[in-house]
């Protein structure tokens, strides 16, 4: 079994699902309200671990009662964590999101607790039995820490980079699989397309792996003989779309790691967070790769 080691950030979200967004100073009722793990790394850790991927999480973790939650919820979900590190005394990172439906928005205010950059609780020997380290760029220090001596290790490092992170830029040399967001993607690059945007990184970092990502409507990836592809999104009733670019990283991981090619990755891993936008949370829905097939056969492309 291929397995994925990631060190990156774990949010307790509190989803609040209203009707449509609230007005500024005056009260609305919640349609629902659901607690659930979260976080970029945690995410696709969980989607691996679902579609049949070992996967483990590791670095500084919080010793709060909200910590001791996301703990138990990567167990549920098979994600080990018996090489993580809890700091007395912090405090998890927290997030509460309003999904609005009419408008189909999601508005995130968080909290990013007090868990500390500390390389000191980054065990480097689970990186050693994996095939992938997977990067988030949250916890940087511990992030280039583990980078470096994956590399040391010939095991691949992968980085969702959805921020521009102080330090993102020691980082990037370090990355094997880069998938950004087309945002990242161009202001990091000051292009003003995404096929100039992986022209860019291609030249600057040569990774061997790079996917941009556009939401619903797909995104590009350079494949194996340096052709840069478009990749398309699926049409779907979209519930809940936080976490649709986490779910990717994950889906992408996992069918690239059991012989797909880069485009194809994409396209499985397009339909599973298409599928992930179908549900309410990224983590509390069945999934597996007979679920990804039979919605691929069913679906059509949004673009």
């Amino acid at each position: 079994m291929k397995k994925v080691v990631g060190i990156g950030a774990s949010v307790l979200d509190t989803l609040i699902s209203c009707g449509k967004y609230p007005v500024e100073d005056k009260k609305v009722g919640a349609e629902g309200i659901n607690l659930v793990g979260g976080g970029p790394v945690g995410n696709a850790l969980v989607v691996l671990s679902k579609l049949g991927t070992g996967a483990e999480i590791i670095g500084n973790f919080a010793s709060d009662g909200d910590g001791r939650i996301l703990l138990s919820d990567y167990e549920k979900y098979g994600v080990k964590t018996e090489n993580v590190k809890i700091v007395k005394g912090t405090d998890a990172f927290r997030s509460y999101i309003i999904l609005a439906k009419d408008s189909k928005t999601r508005t995130c205010i968080y909290d990013r607790g007090n868990v500390p950059d500390s390389v000191s609780g980054v065990n480097l020997k689970a990186i050693d039995t994996a095939d992938v380290l997977h990067l988030d760029g949250n916890f940087m220090q511990c992030a280039i820490y583990g980078a470096e001596y994956a590399r040391s290790k010939k095991v691949s490092v992968s980085l969702d980079a959805g921020g521009l992170y102080e330090g993102i830029e020691k980082l990037l040399p370090l990355v094997d699989f880069l998938i950004p967001s087309a945002e990242f993607a161009l202001k990091f690059s000051g292009k003003e397309n995404i096929i100039d945007a992986i022209g860019y990184f291609k030249l600057k970092y040569n990774c061997k792996v790079i996917v941009v990502t556009d939401g619903s409507n797909g995104g590009y990836c350079l494949t194996e003989e340096s052709r840069i592809e478009k990749y398309h999104g699926f049409k779907v009733g979209a519930v809940d779309t936080n976490g649709a670019g986490d779910t990717f990283h994950g889906a992408f991981l996992h069918y690239y790691l059991n012989g797909k090619g880069v485009a194809e990755s994409c396209k499985y891993a397009s339909a599973v967070s298409a599928y992930k936008c179908m549900n309410l949370g990224v983590r509390n829905f069945e999934l597996n790769e007979k679920i990804v097939e039979e919605f691929i056969a069913k679906n059509v492309y949004a673009d």
